[in-house]
Protein backbone atom coordinates (compact mmCIF):
# COMPACT_ATOMS: atom_id res chain seq x y z
CA UNK A 1 0.00 0.00 0.00
CA UNK A 2 2.98 2.51 1.20
CA UNK A 3 4.84 1.66 -2.36
CA UNK A 4 1.40 2.42 -4.25
CA UNK A 5 0.58 5.92 -2.51
CA UNK A 6 4.86 6.39 -3.69
CA UNK A 7 4.27 5.50 -7.14
CA UNK A 8 1.33 8.17 -7.50
CA UNK A 9 2.71 11.07 -5.41
CA UNK A 10 3.58 12.46 -2.32
CA UNK A 11 2.40 9.69 0.34
CA UNK A 12 2.75 11.25 3.23
CA UNK A 13 -0.28 13.50 2.15
CA UNK A 14 -2.40 12.02 -0.43
CA UNK A 15 -5.71 13.65 -0.52
CA UNK A 16 -9.17 11.86 -0.49
CA UNK A 17 -12.05 14.31 -0.13
CA UNK A 18 -12.45 16.72 2.81
CA UNK A 19 -8.98 14.74 4.48
CA UNK A 20 -5.26 13.99 3.82
CA UNK A 21 -3.79 10.37 4.21
CA UNK A 22 -0.59 10.09 5.52
CA UNK A 23 0.60 6.29 4.13
CA UNK A 24 4.14 7.50 5.12
CA UNK A 25 4.49 6.55 8.79
CA UNK A 26 3.89 3.38 10.59
CA UNK A 27 0.16 2.20 10.10
CA UNK A 28 -1.85 2.54 13.63
CA UNK A 29 -2.62 -0.38 15.38
CA UNK A 30 -5.66 -1.02 17.67
CA UNK A 31 -7.29 -4.51 18.98
CA UNK A 32 -10.84 -4.78 17.93
CA UNK A 33 -12.39 -5.13 21.80
CA UNK A 34 -10.17 -1.81 22.57
CA UNK A 35 -11.98 0.14 19.57
CA UNK A 36 -15.52 -1.45 20.42
CA UNK A 37 -14.94 -0.59 24.02
CA UNK A 38 -13.39 3.56 23.59
CA UNK A 39 -16.23 3.53 20.99
CA UNK A 40 -19.73 2.46 23.00
CA UNK A 41 -18.41 2.45 26.46
CA UNK A 42 -18.74 -0.99 27.49
CA UNK A 43 -17.07 -4.33 26.65
CA UNK A 44 -17.63 -6.63 23.88
CA UNK A 45 -17.73 -9.61 26.18
CA UNK A 46 -20.11 -8.26 28.47
CA UNK A 47 -23.26 -9.31 27.34
CA UNK A 48 -26.16 -7.72 29.47
CA UNK A 49 -24.33 -4.43 28.70
CA UNK A 50 -24.29 -4.86 24.87
CA UNK A 51 -28.06 -5.43 24.47
CA UNK A 52 -28.28 -2.69 26.57
CA UNK A 53 -26.23 -0.37 24.25
CA UNK A 54 -27.78 -1.91 21.05
CA UNK A 55 -31.19 -1.20 22.80
CA UNK A 56 -30.35 2.28 23.82
CA UNK A 57 -28.85 3.09 19.91
CA UNK A 58 -32.17 1.91 18.48
CA UNK A 59 -31.34 -1.97 17.12
CA UNK A 60 -34.93 -3.63 17.17
CA UNK A 61 -33.00 -6.56 17.53
CA UNK A 62 -31.33 -6.12 20.70
CA UNK A 63 -33.10 -8.41 22.92
CA UNK A 64 -33.13 -11.32 20.51
CA UNK A 65 -30.03 -11.20 18.10
CA UNK A 66 -27.12 -13.40 18.62
CA UNK A 67 -24.50 -11.66 21.08
CA UNK A 68 -21.69 -11.88 18.99
CA UNK A 69 -23.82 -10.74 15.63
CA UNK A 70 -24.85 -7.73 18.17
CA UNK A 71 -21.58 -6.71 18.96
CA UNK A 72 -20.79 -7.08 15.23
CA UNK A 73 -23.45 -4.89 14.09
CA UNK A 74 -22.53 -2.18 16.90
CA UNK A 75 -18.69 -2.44 15.75
CA UNK A 76 -20.10 -1.61 11.86
CA UNK A 77 -22.48 1.00 12.90
CA UNK A 78 -20.29 2.57 15.96
CA UNK A 79 -16.75 1.50 16.29
CA UNK A 80 -15.74 1.60 12.78
CA UNK A 81 -16.69 5.68 12.18
CA UNK A 82 -14.07 6.39 15.44
CA UNK A 83 -11.13 5.18 13.52
CA UNK A 84 -9.13 8.43 12.64
CA UNK A 85 -9.49 8.79 8.45
CA UNK A 86 -5.69 10.45 7.82
CA UNK A 87 -4.31 7.28 9.35
CA UNK A 88 -4.65 4.08 7.73
CA UNK A 89 -5.10 1.76 10.91
CA UNK A 90 -4.97 -2.24 11.37
CA UNK A 91 -8.05 -3.41 13.66
CA UNK A 92 -6.34 -7.20 15.16
CA UNK A 93 -7.69 -9.48 17.07
CA UNK A 94 -11.30 -9.89 15.46
CA UNK A 95 -13.61 -12.16 18.24
CA UNK A 96 -13.51 -16.22 16.92
CA UNK A 97 -17.56 -15.68 17.39
CA UNK A 98 -17.41 -13.58 14.03
CA UNK A 99 -14.63 -15.22 12.68
CA UNK A 100 -15.37 -18.67 12.07
CA UNK A 101 -12.78 -19.65 9.43
CA UNK A 102 -10.28 -18.28 11.47
CA UNK A 103 -7.70 -19.52 14.18
CA UNK A 104 -7.94 -18.91 17.57
CA UNK A 105 -5.45 -17.05 20.10
CA UNK A 106 -4.20 -20.32 21.99
CA UNK A 107 -3.93 -17.95 25.17
CA UNK A 108 -7.40 -16.09 24.36
CA UNK A 109 -9.28 -18.75 22.11
CA UNK A 110 -12.29 -16.13 22.54
CA UNK A 111 -9.77 -13.71 20.00
CA UNK A 112 -8.91 -14.49 16.73
CA UNK A 113 -6.04 -14.19 14.30
CA UNK A 114 -7.55 -11.61 12.29
CA UNK A 115 -7.19 -8.38 11.01
CA UNK A 116 -8.31 -5.71 8.90
CA UNK A 117 -6.80 -2.50 7.57
CA UNK A 118 -9.22 0.43 7.79
CA UNK A 119 -8.24 3.78 5.47
CA UNK A 120 -9.83 7.00 5.03
CA UNK A 121 -13.09 5.43 5.89
CA UNK A 122 -13.19 1.85 4.64
CA UNK A 123 -11.67 -1.34 5.20
CA UNK A 124 -9.24 -2.17 2.19
CA UNK A 125 -7.92 -5.36 3.31
CA UNK A 126 -9.32 -8.64 5.81
CA UNK A 127 -6.27 -11.06 6.51
CA UNK A 128 -6.34 -14.26 8.69
CA UNK A 129 -4.64 -17.52 9.98
CA UNK A 130 -6.76 -20.29 8.43
CA UNK A 131 -8.16 -22.71 11.20
CA UNK A 132 -7.33 -26.19 10.18
CA UNK A 133 -8.72 -28.23 13.26
CA UNK A 134 -11.63 -30.04 11.52
CA UNK A 135 -13.36 -30.49 14.63
CA UNK A 136 -13.25 -26.74 15.99
CA UNK A 137 -14.56 -25.41 12.25
CA UNK A 138 -17.32 -28.21 13.02
CA UNK A 139 -18.39 -26.28 15.98
CA UNK A 140 -17.79 -22.79 14.96
CA UNK A 141 -20.38 -24.04 11.62
CA UNK A 142 -22.34 -25.18 14.27
CA UNK A 143 -22.87 -22.45 16.45
CA UNK A 144 -22.98 -19.46 13.22
CA UNK A 145 -25.92 -21.66 12.19
CA UNK A 146 -27.44 -21.62 15.50
CA UNK A 147 -26.80 -18.18 16.09
CA UNK A 148 -28.47 -17.15 12.62
CA UNK A 149 -32.08 -16.91 12.29
CA UNK A 150 -34.63 -19.10 10.22
CA UNK A 151 -34.35 -17.06 7.17
CA UNK A 152 -30.74 -16.76 6.58
CA UNK A 153 -30.41 -20.72 7.52
CA UNK A 154 -33.08 -21.31 4.49
CA UNK A 155 -29.75 -20.82 2.38
CA UNK A 156 -27.29 -22.15 4.76
CA UNK A 157 -25.92 -25.88 5.04
CA UNK A 158 -23.52 -27.10 6.84
CA UNK A 159 -19.78 -27.99 4.87
CA UNK A 160 -19.49 -31.40 5.05
CA UNK A 161 -17.36 -31.21 2.12
CA UNK A 162 -14.83 -28.81 3.85
CA UNK A 163 -15.18 -30.60 6.98
CA UNK A 164 -14.13 -33.87 5.40
CA UNK A 165 -11.28 -32.25 3.58
CA UNK A 166 -10.03 -30.83 6.66
CA UNK A 167 -9.77 -34.22 8.29
CA UNK A 168 -7.88 -35.33 5.55
CA UNK A 169 -5.02 -32.80 6.42
CA UNK A 170 -4.60 -29.18 5.76
CA UNK A 171 -1.40 -27.41 6.51
CA UNK A 172 -0.61 -24.07 8.09
CA UNK A 173 -2.24 -21.47 6.05
CA UNK A 174 -3.25 -18.31 5.88
CA UNK A 175 -4.63 -15.54 3.43
CA UNK A 176 -5.44 -11.91 2.43
CA UNK A 177 -7.63 -10.16 0.80
CA UNK A 178 -7.12 -6.82 -0.82
CA UNK A 179 -9.36 -4.59 -2.03
CA UNK A 180 -8.06 -2.79 -5.38
CA UNK A 181 -10.74 -0.83 -6.71
CA UNK A 182 -10.85 0.89 -2.63
CA UNK A 183 -7.22 1.76 -2.78
CA UNK A 184 -7.26 2.65 -6.20
CA UNK A 185 -10.29 5.09 -5.36
CA UNK A 186 -7.93 5.94 -2.10
CA UNK A 187 -4.89 6.55 -4.06
CA UNK A 188 -6.93 8.93 -7.09
CA UNK A 189 -9.14 10.61 -4.84
CA UNK A 190 -12.29 9.28 -6.43
CA UNK A 191 -15.14 9.23 -4.50
CA UNK A 192 -17.10 6.71 -6.02
CA UNK A 193 -16.09 3.09 -6.97
CA UNK A 194 -18.02 3.66 -10.38
CA UNK A 195 -15.28 5.90 -11.12
CA UNK A 196 -12.07 3.34 -11.23
CA UNK A 197 -13.97 0.07 -12.22
CA UNK A 198 -13.06 -0.94 -15.82
CA UNK A 199 -16.80 -1.98 -17.02
CA UNK A 200 -18.82 -1.01 -13.83
CA UNK A 201 -22.78 -2.02 -13.67
CA UNK A 202 -25.01 0.74 -14.21
CA UNK A 203 -27.93 1.41 -12.79
CA UNK A 204 -30.54 0.49 -15.88
CA UNK A 205 -32.19 3.54 -17.97
CA UNK A 206 -35.74 4.27 -17.06
CA UNK A 207 -37.94 3.43 -20.23
CA UNK A 208 -41.34 5.11 -20.52
CA UNK A 209 -44.43 4.43 -22.77
CA UNK A 210 -43.32 7.25 -24.99
CA UNK A 211 -40.18 6.49 -26.07
CA UNK A 212 -40.42 6.14 -29.77
CA UNK A 213 -43.97 7.30 -29.88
Amino acid sequence: VRASANAVGNASAIQFGDFAIDYEKPFDRIAYGTLFEKALDCSMFDEKAIRAKASELGFGDAETKNHWLLVSDLFDAHAEQTIEQGRPTFVTDFPSAISPLTRPHENEPALSYRWELFVGDMEIANAYTELNDPDLQLQRFTEQMDGADDEVNAFRSLDEDFINALRVGMPPAGGLGLGIDRLVMLLTGMESIRDVILFPLMRPQEQSDEIGS
